[in-house]
């Protein structure tokens, strides 16, 4: 398996990552070990650099994005007002 495989498997495997244990109940109650918000942050960290190589992983990042927010309409019109102008931007690049 590539180096890029295996980046992708394991941040899925960060954002899918769910505690199965039961904690102490605090004020604020988590259904996983990360919330939305961390979640986020992960896949950014992880595959915003991955994009700067390759835009393909600007498609990744924003279907990660919408699995990790479960929105698929907002997720879509972030993903527009985004990501969607960059893309364009790189892909006229590559044939102009």
């Amino acid at each position: 398996m590539g180096t890029m495989a295996r980046s992708v498997v394991i941040i899925l495997a960060l954002v899918a990552a769910q505690s199965s244990r039961r904690k102490k109940t605090s004020r604020r109650r988590r259904r996983g070990i990360y919330s939305k918000s961390e979640k986020n942050q992960i896949i950014d960290s992880l595959i915003h650099p991955l994009a700067n190589e390759h835009r393909s992983f600007v498609l990744v990042d924003g279907a990660l994005h919408a699995a990790n927010e479960l929105d698929p309409i907002e997720s879509f019109i972030k993903f527009l007002k985004y990501n969607a102008p960059e893309l364009l931007k790189r892909i006229l690049k590559e044939i102009l």
